[in-house]
């Protein structure tokens, strides 16, 4: 009876710890995400990891392509609008000047990143399909398009020499990386500059990201209130997700959308608090316990507990040589996939009862001998 109530505490404990997790991350999940896991994972399994972070180097964002763009410049004259009251565009303020330039289209071959332009462009032509914006609001939305544009155009000509000098520092870096020269203080020297070219590949694409940011939000602001049904709603645009982040196949899931690393963090979070909460309730507990078994396999080969590998572990996370906190509470967890602490006193004892038993002594799988 001793073992039998230890083994439901350890069920329950270990439950506990995966379901608070689990529910952390729902709570912070503007916090949250899984890509320092896998981008700062380490040791032999490390590219593995890095695989799963969509250009983690940044190659297949920089790639430029030479695109003949139509796109307006705003000239000097200004009209009369309104600006928004209290309760939006209801006449609840007066009629002000303000400098709403004429535009003059222009056609302009330019270089850009189509991996962010692309989206971008897309998001505004959907904006100007959709909601058929006429008058100031068209101005107003050429005039940031013609904004965009010319940000994308200088920022990928101010910064050729750079990105390609990057570049062609991670082709050398790659190259001593697969070098034979592999000892302690090469693996050091390789995590630092690692770290470096991702520093300053984050600098180039960051700026990518807030030029697009920028004009969406910008359209969103020109737009407004629209109302299709008598009620006020808020303009709906795509969510821009860079073209490398994008699911395959054109997915777009509930909840995640289009993007590949709101998907991993989605089914991290859930699936450390799903497989928590069965533990505790006792409800498909061998299949909960593989679950968070292989999960905490792929912890363990994000950081491998082995004393040569570079970084080393904080001291005060304490030391460990193939076995640490990770590594016992796998063992534990697969050890109660191995018993049927569900049935004691979890909700397994009725689905085994009213499901499982006679499910098995129908295909003659069950003997009263054997039941465990």
């Amino acid at each position: 009876m001793l073992s039998v109530i230890a083994l439901v505490a350890l069920r329950l404990c270990i439950g506990w710890h995966f379901f608070y997790e689990g529910c952390w991350k729902v709570d912070n999940a503007d916090k949250f995400s899984a890509m320092p896991f896998l981008t700062m994972a380490k040791g032999p399994f490390a590219p593995i990891f890095y695989a799963m972070s969509p250009d983690l180097d940044g190659v297949e964002r920089l790639k430029t392509e030479a695109k003949e763009i139509t796109y307006f410049v705003p000239g000097k004259a200004t009209i009369d609008v309104q600006r928004p009251g209290a309760n939006g565009y209801e006449g609840t303020e007066p009629r002000l000047h303000a400098p709403i330039p004429e535009v003059t289209e222009k056609t302009e071959t330019v270089t850009v990143y189509p991996a962010y332009f692309n989206e971008a462009q897309r998001i505004y032509q959907y904006a100007l399909d959709t909601y058929k914006p006429e008058g100031d609001q068209l101005r107003q939305m050429q005039i940031a398009w013609g904004i965009y544009v010319a940000d994308v155009r200088d920022d990928v000509k101010d910064n050729a020499e750079k990105v390609a000098a990057y570049l062609g520092a991670l082709e050398r870096f790659k190259a001593a990386k697969n070098g034979p020269n592999n000892g302690p203080e090469q693996k050091k020297r390789q995590w630092a500059d690692m770290m470096k070219l991702r520093t300053e590949a984050k600098g180039f694409l960051t700026t990518q990201e807030g030029f697009a940011t920028t004009l969406i939000l910008e359209i969103q602001n020109i737009l407004g209130p629209v109302s299709e049904t008598g009620a006020k709603e808020t303009v709906k645009l795509p969510t821009f997700v860079v073209s490398t982040d994008q699911l395959p196949f054109g997915l777009n899931l509930p909840f995640v959308g289009r993007s590949w690393t709101k998907f991993l963090d989605f089914a991290v979070t859930w699936a450390l608090t799903l497989i928590g909460l069965c533990l505790i309730l006792g409800f498909c507990t061998r299949l909960a316990a593989i679950g968070g078994g292989c999960f905490l396999i792929s912890v363990l080969m994000t950081q491998p507990p082995w004393p040569t590998i570079f970084p080393a572990v904080h001291p005060e996370v304490g030391h460990a040589m193939i076995v640490d906190k990770n590594f016992v509470e796998m063992v534990a967890i697969f050890m109660l996939a191995t018993l049927p602490v569900g049935r004691w006193g979890g909700l397994d004892y009725f689905v085994w009862n009213l499901i499982g038993k006679p499910v098995c002594k129908m295909f003659g799988f069950y003997s009263e001998e054997n039941d465990d």
